[in-house]
Parts: C-alpha cells; structure tokens; sequence
C-alpha cells in the first residue's frame, strides 16, 4: 500500500514539473560541443566557472531562478581514461563514493551510465545524480545537483529528453 503512495506521488511530481516545464516553455541546450542535446525550462541560463572548473574540463554551468535544481556540463578526451563507457564510469563512480551505479544503462536508446554520489560545496552536502555519455573520442558529463523536494523530478524530466543529433 505505502508503495503505491510513494509511487502515485512521483507520478504526480512528474506531471506537475513537466506541466512546469511546457507552461514557461524549453529551450533545446547543446552539452559542450557534444552531438547531444536536452531540453531544460527557458528560465536556465549559464552560470560563471571557475579557473579550477575550467581545468576540471567543466564547459557549462547552468542554473535557474525558478528552481533549485542546477547542473554542471563536462567533456573531455578519453586520453588517459578507460576506453569503455561501463570502466569509466565504474572509475568515477568509485571516485566519488557512489550509492547507486548503473554502468550499461540507456537513455531514449542512448547508451549511458550514471551514478548517484554525495558532495560538499562550499561546506553543505549535495546528492548529485551524474550521467556518463560517449561522444566518439570524448565523454561528456551531466552532473545534476539535486537541492530541493523537486530536484529529482526535475532532473529525470530533463534527462528524459536527451538526444543524439546526427552530424
């Protein structure tokens, strides 16, 4: 019984962020110089990086006024790096401490992984929810900061809409 609450609950969490999402209209944002694409809310818009997140290969910081969801765009070679999607996400996952791997996942029929990690900014914890994606000799990163009762929602509507724009 309590799981069909918890489950109509997200449900309706759901519907109303992408309600949210359709009223205030979407934007279709590239990640980095990737071939792939999401659709996130019009109100996001790019946040400043920092000299440090620029080294760390961070090409994109967005947030909105709108909500307390914000994420953070990677992309980098894979010099250096495992050359399979699973091993490397294994490494970062491992990395960061993960609580929940998946390493052969997929997205709207993309291959992914992503994991779900707890990390200090600026002295306050944060779980972030990170997908993991191929991009020929490149991976790219969404790395999504779930702060808030809705932050979960949010990013699984956005996630939900990633493509893979042929070149």
């Amino acid at each position: 019984m309590n799981k069909k609450i918890v489950s109509l609950a997200i449900y309706l969490m759901l519907l109303v962020v992408c309600a949210f999402a359709e009223a205030a209209g979407t934007q279709v944002y590239q990640l980095g110089t990737s071939a792939y694409t999401i659709e996130i809310p019009e109100s996001f818009v790019e946040g400043e990086r920092t000299e440090e997140d620029v080294k760390d290969d961070m090409v994109a910081y967005m947030h909105s006024p709108d909500t307390l969801l914000d994420f953070d765009v990677y992309q980098f070679s894979k010099d250096g790096y495992p050359e399979k999607l699973a091993d490397f996400a294994a490494q970062e996952a491992e990395e960061y401490k993960a609580t929940e791997v998946v390493t052969d996942g997929e997205v709207n029929g993309i291959a992914a992984a992503w994991y779900r990690a707890t990390e200090t900014y600026e002295g306050q914890e944060y779980t972030t929810l990170t997908y993991v994606l191929e991009d020929g000799d490149q991976y790219v990163e969404l790395a999504f900061w779930l702060d808030g009762d809705s932050a979960e929602a949010e990013a699984q509507a956005i996630i939900n809409t990633l493509t893979f724009v042929t070149r």
